[in-house]
């Protein structure tokens, strides 16, 4: 059973999360909506991708793995050793 330091320390980690996915959205419809599709775009796409991925890979790893990693790890070493090693050991 968690005390209410650790619910409210899950609380304010998720607020903050949800955030951060809110201002990616909003950014991604923005550059959509004033029509710019050139390469500095495509960029910035992959970046708001790569949050989403991070955002995911942290919710399904706080459920099946572990949340000890940076958001700037390489994205198949968090799915291998973050989240596929608890996994494989079910």
């Amino acid at each position: 059973m968690i005390d209410s330091d650790e619910a409210a320390e899950i609380r304010d980690e998720g607020y903050a999360q949800g955030s951060q996915m809110a201002w990616l959205r909003m950014l991604g419809e923005c550059m959509r909506h004033l029509g710019y599709t050139d390469e500095r775009v495509k960029a910035i796409n992959w970046v708001l991708e790569r949050e989403e991925a991070i955002h995911q890979l942290r919710s399904l790893c706080a459920e099946f793995g572990d949340t000890d990693w940076d958001n700037t790890l390489c994205l198949a070493d968090i799915i291998d050793k973050h989240l596929g090693d608890y996994l494989r050991q079910r």
